[in-house]
């Protein structure tokens, strides 16, 4: 009779930590398109898919989550020249859920920044220093047990350290991913 119930709670425990939404996951896998005016020439739009997730977690509280993640995007111009751009970066993550997690759709704010790099040094009219720059994410988002949807902003900047640094963004970044 004792072993009934201890097996009893083993499996209640079991089953609250497999339909719990809060923090049932370690890593992520997400596919978003942006489009967007070129903010530094507005004749132009920028637009394309990125392809990114959070592969290693490095730190959780109860209302924040760090991890490093990775990202490869694939962007396009209407610009003349320059119409096509493929970028690549590691960062470190950051998502914070300002109210109770243990709703069904916790909402969170992200931001990310890491080193990129980009397969050319000119995008549309903007122009880099180098390559080699920087990727900058902010969004906010909601999950749904191990889906999840945001909309952030994405900046690819060299940061000042090379010259020219107009970089150039993508204002509205749809993703909808998987976290397991």
């Amino acid at each position: 009779m004792k072993r009934m119930s201890i097996l009893k709670i083993f499996y209640f425990l079991l089953l609250s930590l497999l339909t719990s939404t809060s923090f049932a996951w370690d890593r992520s896998l997400e596919l978003g398109y942006g489009y967007s005016h070129d903010p530094n020439n507005s004749r132009y739009n920028n637009s394309g898919f990125l392809l990114s997730g959070d592969f290693w977690p490095l730190w959780r509280t109860p209302i924040t989550f760090w991890t490093l993640n990775g990202a490869i995007g694939q962007w396009h111009a209407t610009a003349p020249t320059h119409q096509s751009l493929t970028t690549g970066a590691v960062a470190l993550a950051l998502r914070v859920y300002p109210m109770c997690s243990d709703t069904a759709y916790p909402l969170y704010l992200l931001g990310s920044a890491g080193p990129a790099y980009l397969s050319d040094n000119q995008f549309g009219k903007n122009k880099q220093g180098s390559n080699f720059t920087f990727q900058f994410f902010g969004g906010l988002g909601v999950e749904h047990n191990h889906f999840d949807a945001n909309l952030r902003l994405v900046h690819y900047s060299n940061a000042r350290l090379a010259s020219p640094d107009q970089g150039f963004t993508i204002l509205y970044l749809l993703s909808l991913g998987y976290l397991f």
